[in-house]
């Protein structure tokens, strides 16, 4: 069983993640993309909180979940997603959905979570924070 993790940061001019149905509808088409299988259709909401201005959405799939926030009220837009899943997927392919975008940055950190690749991490007495 794999255990892969993926942290995306973006910045945009302009966010592409402006509405919810936008939000709902890309997470679906990437979710198909990777070759995954929704438990839990994606949802979006919108916050309009002073300076928290943005969208968030999720989904949980048959392996795990997507999250992606954006804020569209900084400067420059800012866009956030995470996908975790106990199969692997290509953090190329999500990279490339991005790029269609231009995004002004793109960074990402690609983690194997599995329990022999953790090992290191901080941990509490016996093992447990």
């Amino acid at each position: 069983m794999e255990h892969k993790h993926l942290l995306v940061n973006a910045t945009f001019k302009s966010s592409p993640f402006q509405s919810v149905s936008f939000a709902e509808s890309w997470i679906r088409s990437i979710v198909s993309k990777i070759d995954m299988e929704l438990l839990y259709q994606p949802i979006a909401v919108r916050c309009d909180d002073i300076h928290n201005e943005g969208i968030s959405a999720f989904c949980l799939i048959t392996t795990s979940h997507i999250a992606l926030h954006s804020w569209d009220k900084v400067e420059p837009n800012l866009v956030q997603l995470d996908i975790y899943s106990c199969k692997d997927f290509s953090k190329e392919l999500i990279l490339d959905e991005f790029k269609k975008f231009s995004p002004l940055y793109l960074g990402c950190k690609y983690l194997d979570r599995s329990i022999n690749n953790t090992k290191g991490w901080q941990m509490g007495r016996d093992g447990i924070l």
